[in-house]
């Protein structure tokens, strides 16, 4: 946790146009020119460092240019923060943009790329077709949660279910990438005034075991309170899971697609029209859930991402 909050403390610094990057055990001059996008020699010569070789934990290094972004690019936000998506506008006839394998179409002159909850914070390759441009990823300060389940909530904790729950939704959305998004500003919250139980990014264990990350945000609420879609979207999936429970997806366009889950009642069939704010279900406590609560998911190209990002949340 005590690197993570480092990196915030850093983007925090970087964009009033300071730069500082406290050393931790272990690193090389060569490691944190590489996590930084910059060289060695920029380095040295930006701390008067005579000997790139002798760098102690503790220190305080000066990272010279180290989070502006790459020139002949927009790109919002910037730097990329774990787990939120980012707007790329590139040069002009640039049809893909590609980061940590995952390809994201330019439509209208802009392509919107998902960043990994698990991204490693430091450089990385952001593609224009074919053309390498090095991009700054900085952590997201996701926490951690130890959760017990009962015997009978236990049982449902089936990797192999999970698996098949996941490519099931992958493939209702993997037809919209192509398609422009539906949306216009920010989306509108499915729950107003629900309290977040669970933030999207934490790393979980259930009882005792690794769990993963949340890929969603939890919101707690009355069972039986109606669920609002959160944009304009059409219905692509609704169906009761084993681990999900009743879930409801719905497709926006751009490839990204909105998951409700642990549902009492889905309240919209499959190809059917919705606009945000539409009642689409009711909170319920199915599936693998230890209390009534909206677990509200969105994934860009199959990849999840902060719901804050959408609802216009700063991170």
């Amino acid at each position: 946790m005590r690197r993570f909050f480092w990196w915030i403390l850093l983007g925090l610094a970087l964009a009033q146009g300071g730069g500082y990057y406290r050393v931790q055990p272990g690193d090389t001059l060569y490691s944190i020119a590489q996590r930084f996008g910059t060289s060695v020699e920029a380095l040295a010569k930006a701390n008067g460092l005579e000997d790139p070789n002798r760098l102690l934990a503790g220190t305080r290094l000066v990272i010279p240019g180290a989070l502006e972004p790459p020139p002949g690019v927009a790109l919002d936000p910037y730097p990329l923060v774990q787990g939120r998506p980012v707007w790329v506008e590139p040069p002009p006839g640039v049809r893909v943009v590609r980061l940590d394998g995952v390809r994201a179409p330019v439509l209208a002159g802009r392509a919107l790329v998902p960043v990994g909850a698990l991204s490693e914070p430091g450089q990385h390759g952001l593609f224009l077709d074919q053309r390498r441009v090095p991009v700054v990823v900085v952590a997201g300060g996701y926490g951690r949660r130890d959760l017990t389940l009962s015997g009978e909530k236990a049982s449902l904790f089936d990797r192999e279910a999970i698996r098949k729950e996941r490519a099931a939704i992958l493939k209702a959305c993997a037809g919209s990438a192509a398609a422009p998004e539906r949306w216009r500003g920010p989306w509108r919250t499915p729950l107003p005034g629900a309290v977040v139980s669970a933030p999207f990014g934490e790393r979980r264990r259930y009882n005792g075991r690794p769990g993963g990350y949340h890929a969603g945000m939890d919101l707690a609420a009355e069972a039986g309170t109606p669920v609002l879609a959160p944009a304009p979207g059409r219905v692509v999936l609704a169906e009761e899971f084993k681990v999900r429970g009743k879930t409801l997806v719905l497709d926006h366009g751009r490839g990204v697609c909105s998951i409700l889950q642990h549902l009492s009642e889905i309240g919209a069939a499959v190809g059917t029209e919705v606009q945000a704010g539409e009642v689409v279900g009711k909170v319920g406590n199915t599936g693998l859930s230890t209390a009534p609560h909206l677990h509200f998911e969105v994934r860009l190209l199959g990849v999840p991402q902060d719901p804050r990002a959408f609802l216009g949340e700063s991170p």
